[in-house]
């Protein structure tokens, strides 16, 4: 499918001009239980428990890592007893001036590499501008310390960072660029959203090559995702803005030299919106090399969460399939792939209680299980977020009430179950 000619609407209304109560969120942003990109944070202490949001991720001898920013300070800390203790937190920076990314769709990242080594991210901003700087770093002696944050660009302003790590190590990375965007705006011409951009490192993240936006006008304030294809080359997900402030999907495969994106509009759920959702897609790819994605829709043509897959390296995606209760308003899914299952995952709010409901797949997607509760809060809460260890899935959630909890995901339907 040709990219240039889905392109070409009006330029649409920055982030910071676009209210939740506007753009009909998930969950309705004036309950507590659901205030999670606003909510104060739980408490000060430099911990996973007391932050807004919690990135994860295991490393090859099965320690859960964790990413986090608490105050103006980013930590990574791990733990060795499925998250129930973490060591004593690493900081990668301490900023003296405007906001960490630290909401929603917005976090800090933790890459475990390979050889050891690990690899950090986090995006600074002014306060109240979402113009922002993505920061890498590094360490080499097990999370003691680390390196020196450097930015990964100079200019523009980027967020949203995802990485993917091929079999060979060498680390793929996407964000949302705003370059052109600001470039337009001093020439006085209209731009929407953002830019698409990729880079790559092959020395274990100490510097990155090759990093160009290849595609305008995506929806500047909902992340992207990412997953690896079996072919050991990266898969990128985003809500694009099509002709029209039509605000769809895009799936698509970065080249081996990162020059070029190959995919598919995801599904034309024609969601015409002059503000951004703040509801970036899920997505995973199996063993088989099917596409999984999942995401939030307010469109004409369907409304409430979506899934959909593509057999075809994202030249085609099957009809989308509705799923979540929409009495309890349903948002933010994500999805993970491990052997002889699939998972969708995604967050409820019944006016009292938020949860997170879960649904299993063992035939790559064509039936899937009752959805069933793992886990829910009467307090504020971050987005679900899934992580693998060899072959177990686990949700990854922080709650003001509860704390940080790492909740296996069911191998059966028996297993599931509230924690």
């Amino acid at each position: 499918m040709a990219l240039g000619a889905l392109l070409g609407a009006p330029a649409a209304m920055a982030e910071e001009h676009a209210p939740a109560s506007a753009t009909a969120p998930a969950t309705p942003p004036a309950a507590p239980a659901a205030a999670s990109h606003h909510a104060a944070p739980a408490c000060s202490e430099p911990k996973p428990a007391c932050a807004m949001t919690v990135n994860p991720a295991f490393d090859s001898k099965g320690a859960l890592w964790v990413a986090f920013a608490v105050g103006k300070t980013v930590y990574v800390a791990s733990s060795t007893d499925g998250g129930k203790s973490f060591s004593a937190p690493a900081t990668i920076a301490t900023i003296a001036d405007g906001v960490i990314d630290s909401h929603g769709d917005a976090r800090p990242k933790i890459v475990p590499l390979a050889d050891g080594a690990l690899l950090a991210s986090y995006t600074t901003r002014p306060d109240k501008q979402m113009i922002g700087t993505i920061f890498t770093a590094r360490s080499t002696d097990g999370g003691k310390s680390f390196s020196a944050p450097q930015a990964l660009l100079n200019e523009g302003g980027q967020r949203f960072e995802t990485f993917v790590v091929t079999p060979k190590g060498r680390i793929y990375a996407g964000w949302l660029d705003k370059t052109n965007m600001l470039k337009a705006k001093a020439e006085g011409k209209e731009f929407e959203g953002s830019g698409v951009a990729f880079g790559w490192s092959d020395d274990h993240g100490q510097t990155f090559q090759g990093k160009k936006i290849l595609l305008d006008h995506a929806c500047e304030c909902c992340r992207m995702s990412s997953a690896l294809d079996k072919d050991g080359q990266p898969v990128f997900v985003w809500r694009q803005v099509f002709e029209g402030n039509i605000r769809d999907h895009y799936a698509a495969k970065l080249s081996a030299d990162g020059a070029t994106l190959t995919g598919g509009r995801v599904s034309d759920d024609n969601w015409a919106i002059n503000s951004c959702p703040h509801h970036g897609p899920g997505m995973t790819i199996d063993a088989n090399g099917v596409w999984h994605v999942v995401w939030f829709t307010k469109g004409k043509n369907r409304q409430g969460l979506f899934y959909a897959q593509s057999r075809d390296g994202g030249k085609s995606f099957s009809n989308p399939e509705k799923f979540g209760d929409d009495a309890k308003a349903p948002g933010h899914p994500v999805a993970i792939a491990t052997k002889g299952r699939l998972y969708r995952v995604w967050k409820e709010f019944d006016g009292t209680t938020t949860s997170i409901a879960s649904q299993t797949s063992r035939d790559g997607g064509k039936s899937w299980s009752a959805p069933r509760v793992i886990a829910e809060t009467a307090d504020a809460s971050d987005h679900p977020e899934l992580v693998a260890n060899k072959n177990a899935a686990y949700l990854s959630w922080v709650t003001h009430k509860e704390g940080y909890r790492l909740i296996p995901l069911p191998r059966d339907d028996k297993s599931a179950s509230v924690k």
